[in-house]
């Protein structure tokens, strides 16, 4: 069911489907190759910020303001926009058992997104449009039925996913001074949520309300965590786990992403399903000037537009389902500095203007197009690559490092595209010792290893694939450290349990190239190939092949 209050045309998800008999293979040798390239971001666009006014004079400039982000949402090339019902928020009282909603704003937020050729998911705001009199007590519950299931009468299957409510762990995001929900009332609130919408219509697509962090963490006043709702058996009641991810990225981050699969695990383990996964915010502030007083906001755009770059390989190697950058625009947190559309800022011609660097690498990066199959992984390493949130990405620290002073993430330090020392060609890939002194406690963890990476897009699911690369290690005179290295398959699982990897161990011996090799069957379309080195002496990458059995 899509839109049941329209008529007209469907709907259909953005995606472009599989193409065959593509003109290149997927590593560096000839002859044709299948492709299934699918789209799975959605951009944070706050349309529906846009949609409702008490006063008429401002729905004039509401309106170019939503038909602006639809062009851009457009431009981008996501699949759809993050909208919650903020028609009433803050304007009408919230509703009780029995009583009408006024869906008309959203209905033509909605109907415009569809004429664009984009879906949404929506965010719900059950705790801020839905009376709650006992304290998720029996009325409550029943107020809130109600609530869901007007929604799902009206939207149906239409939205991408329904998510019930943004950070229920966080005070800030409350209404009318009410505290922040615990583990306990989370869980009952997405118990009631989806098992009302999926009574409703068993097709629709529910996601958990996503917390601030994944980790336990004392640090900040949060009454709960990803893993906390997880180990409480939240994935009885969603479709997808739903989380965010803001500044730290990668497996050194302080508060890393790759915790995710961890916690799932041992929600498995105590007897709860495990679910696909989603990021419903990921984005970052302009972090740069915290450690390099001397950073102008140009150097620290440049910065974010790395992050940006880096941040896509990182969740498609977690194989989420959904990732939604956040913010497209309409973010008010920290005055703005998440959006790349500013929105208050309009050209001559009445567009907006937009962050030009980061608005490049989402727009040139975010879609399957540009890490496609059949263009080839320059596993060779003989193209050059001139710009290094491109093509083979370091994982890095999201937050910048202390004394930094620069804007190129520390981590290319210790690798580089060489000339001399390959296997074959002139070209090969080069990762160094680690010398990494933390400067501050927030360093603590520092880099504690290579990992150089590339997002593959448009490997057909079912289908089996191998990887290969050779590898050679050369130990440091002197040294008593032993290098290794690991090459993985990230990522074609969307319930990130399946493991394809093999490490390759100095053997004392000799310092030649010796063949890597790992082989994995597609469940998402796309792939993350990691080259991996352990920091001690050295480790030299070639001629890397992805290419179907």
């Amino acid at each position: 069911m899509r839109f049941p209050f329209l008529t007209g045309a469907v709907c259909l998800l953005v995606a472009a489907g599989c193409s065959k008999n593509a003109p290149d293979t997927g590593g560096d040798g000839d002859g044709p190759v299948d492709e299934c390239l699918e789209c799975n971001v959605i951009y944070n666009g706050n349309i529906s910020l846009y949609s409702y006014n008490r006063f008429p004079s401002y729905e004039e400039r509401n309106n170019r303001r939503r038909s602006e982000i639809i062009r851009h949402l457009g431009l981008l090339g996501g699949i759809g926009s993050r909208e919650a019902i903020w028609n009433s928020y803050g304007s009408i009282k919230p509703i009780s058992y029995g009583e009408s909603f006024d869906f008309q704003y959203n209905d033509k937020v909605f109907a415009e997104l569809e004429a664009a050729g984009l879906r949404y998911c929506l965010q719900m705001k059950v705790d801020a449009l839905v009376v709650n009199p006992d304290n998720y007590g029996p009325q409550w519950q029943k107020n809130l039925e109600w609530y869901v299931t007007l929604l799902a009468r009206r939207y149906g299957d239409a939205p991408l996913y329904y998510i019930p409510m943004n950070e229920p762990d966080n005070e800030g995001q409350r209404t009318g001074g009410a505290p922040a929900l615990t583990t306990e009332q989370i869980i009952k609130v997405q118990q009631v949520v989806y098992e009302t919408l999926k009574n409703c219509d068993p097709d629709i697509k529910v996601a958990s309300s996503p917390l601030c962090l994944l980790q336990d963490e004392s640090e900040y006043d949060y009454t709960s965590s990803g893993r906390q709702v997880l180990l409480a058996g939240i994935t009885r009641y969603c479709d997808y786990f739903a989380f965010h991810k803001h500044v730290d990225i990668g497996e050194d981050g302080r508060y890393s992403e790759t915790d995710l699969w961890k916690y799932m695990d041992e929600a498995e383990a105590a007897g709860y399903p495990r679910r696909p996964a989603l990021v419903n915010e990921n984005g970052t502030r302009l972090t740069l000037p915290l450690v390099w007083s001397d950073a102008t906001e140009e150097d620290a755009r440049r910065f974010k537009a790395y992050w940006i770059g880096n941040d896509l390989i990182q969740m498609k190697a977690l194989g989420l389902k959904y990732i939604v950058p956040y913010s497209l625009a309409g973010s008010l947190s920290n005055d703005g500095e998440y959006n790349i559309i500013q929105e208050d800022t309009v050209a001559n011609d009445g567009s907006y203007i937009v962050h030009r660097l980061e608005y490049d690498a989402y727009r040139d990066l975010w879609n399957p197009y540009a890490h496609r199959l059949s263009s080839g992984i320059n596993g060779s390493f003989e193209e050059p690559e001139p710009d290094k949130s491109r093509g083979w990405a370091v994982s890095f620290r999201g937050r910048s490092f202390v004394g930094i002073d620069r804007v190129e993430p520390k981590e290319w330090d210790y690798v580089s595209i060489v000339e001399g020392g390959a296997r074959t060609g002139s070209h090969c890939l080069e990762m160094s010792p680690i010398d990494f002194v933390p400067a501050a406690s927030i360093d603590s963890k520092g880099i504690t290893a290579n990992r150089c990476r590339r997002l593959v897009e448009g490997v057909v699911p079912g289908r089996k694939y191998r990887i290969s690369a050779w590898v050679k290690l050369v130990r440091t005179d002197g040294s008593g450290e032993v290098p290794s290295a690991t090459l993985r398959a990230m990522g074609f699982d969307p319930l990130g349990k399946e493991k394809a990897e093999v490490s390759i161990m100095y053997s004392g011996t000799s310092e030649d190239y010796v063949k890597a090799e790992v082989s994995f069957t597609a469940v998402n379309p796309w792939v993350v190939i990691s080259l991996e080195h352990n920091g001690k002496g050295f480790c030299y990458w070639d001629d890397a092949e992805l290419f179907p059995f």
